[in-house]
């Protein structure tokens, strides 16, 4: 119990003695202190009269009732929330000024949206990359102002995945990069950004890669034509026999290069939509993969095992599939030592998804490599790269095609203990295998 509630209980107390004292004089007891009780009331129910006016005045502090006891207190406590909320407002209000300003000075145009695609704000960015005007355009549906027929599909899709590249509704040379992010209930942010820059260098960049491979490919040919001829001509020796083979082995391998260059220059810039593929049965590819391996030397006996659920196939790109299967028994066979273990899994996760694992126990990898594994030529150990034959390019490939067919690859490994290589794919791209 506080102060103000004792003083409060010893006010009323007072009053009932006072009351008592006055009956007992004029002998009108109980009519005596029921009279002081009412008076008492009187004077509270005056006291919060003199509250209620000063709330609705406002609540300012010169204009507060002296009513002492409770009601004094009560006063003080609602001029004091009163105080916390205003300094709350202020603070709240600073933050969205800040919000605002910073949001203002993006250089991306960023617009917030209602649930149903009515514009409710929007920074300068967005006034100049997409036309917009305050306050004229406030409240209307952004699909109504941005008619691309692609961007309202993605604008209204259930699902929103990555990024929609669109022409620029004032100049169709501009390239822009729309994504949409849910917030709140009712919300919705969209951030458009120019990307011409980088589309014409990436534009740039595709077309040496396939012009270089395509002029690299036909001198690459009749020089292979040649050496095949000279490496079994018996007038040469020895030696220059070998050094001929050495060097159609290295003008193969540059084939191979080329030819991965260009499928992942393909890849890069290519999606696939959900329907597209045909059923793949993987614990069928991954049984011949492994047979092929131990046929053609690169595997022993018993050295790889198999665990795959023949009832869960994959709706995807055939030869795609199999590269990404092929690609990742190699590096496991030939980055390893002979006769490592390999385990190839093909399995239903528990979340649902479908999963392709490949697993060694050989030499690992140190973590500081796991994060650049899949860019291009990038090697752990470049002399021993070079001496297996691999191109640089296998697992940047993988990540590609995982990728489109809605996937993801997740590479883990500990020196001296092994590496797994897990890819998984989109749950819509499951497909019941005949038993």
């Amino acid at each position: 119990m506080n102060q103000s509630q004792t003083q409060e209980i010893w006010r009323l107390a007072g009053v009932l003695l006072i009351g008592a004292v006055v009956g007992l004089i004029t002998s009108t007891l109980w009519p005596a202190i029921a009279v002081a009780l009412l008076a008492y009331c009187l004077w509270l129910l005056r006291n919060i009269f003199k509250l209620d006016r000063w709330i609705e005045k406002g609540l300012k502090r010169s204009a507060a009732p002296d009513a002492g006891g409770v009601l004094d207190n009560i006063i003080s406590n609602i001029y004091r929330l009163k105080n916390s909320q205003k300094s709350g407002k202020k603070r709240l209000a600073q933050l969205l000024g800040q919000f605002r300003d910073s949001a203002k000075a993006l250089p991306e145009a960023t617009v917030i949206l209602t649930t149903t695609s009515e514009i409710q704000w929007f920074n300068e960015a967005a006034e100049i990359l997409l036309g917009l005007q305050s306050p004229r355009d406030i409240g209307q549906r952004i699909d109504n102002l941005l008619r691309d027929p692609e961007f309202r599909k993605f604008l209204h899709a259930r699902k929103r995945k990555g990024e929609l590249r669109m022409a620029s509704p004032l100049d169709s040379s501009i390239i822009f990069s729309c994504r949409l992010i849910n917030y709140g209930k009712e919300n919705l942010l969209l951030t458009v950004r120019d990307v011409s820059i980088r589309e014409r260098v990436d534009r740039v960049r595709r077309e040496f890669v396939t012009n270089a491979s395509h002029e690299l490919r036909t001198p690459l040919t009749v020089i292979r034509g040649y050496l095949e001829v000279m490496s079994t001509d018996k007038t040469c020796t020895s030696d220059v026999q070998d050094k001929m083979r050495i060097i159609l082995e290295q003008t193969s391998h540059m084939e191979i290069i080329i030819n991965e260059m260009l499928t992942l220059s393909r890849l890069e810039h290519s999606t696939l939509e959900a329907e597209e593929g045909e059923k793949l049965n993987i614990a069928e590819i991954l049984q011949n993969l492994v047979l092929d391996a131990v046929q053609s030397g690169r595997a022993v006996e018993g050295q790889i095992t198999v665990a795959a659920d023949e009832t869960l196939c994959l709706l995807g790109m055939k030869q795609e599939i199999i590269s990404v299967c092929n690609n990742l028994l190699y590096n496991a066979l030939q980055h390893n030592p002979p006769q490592t273990p390999v385990d190839l899994q093909w399995f239903r996760s528990g979340s649902g998804e479908p999963c392709l694992v490949v697993e060694d126990d050989g030499i690992g990898i140190e973590s500081h490599h796991l994060s650049r594994l899949t860019e291009r030529f990038y090697r752990v150990d470049s002399s021993r790269s070079r001496e297996s034959g691999g191109s640089g390019l296998g697992l940047a490939i993988v990540k590609h095609i995982v990728q489109r067919h809605g996937g993801h690859m997740d590479i883990s490994s500990t020196p001296a203990v092994g590496s797994t290589f897990s890819c998984t794919f989109a749950t819509s791209r499951i497909v019941k295998c005949k038993k």
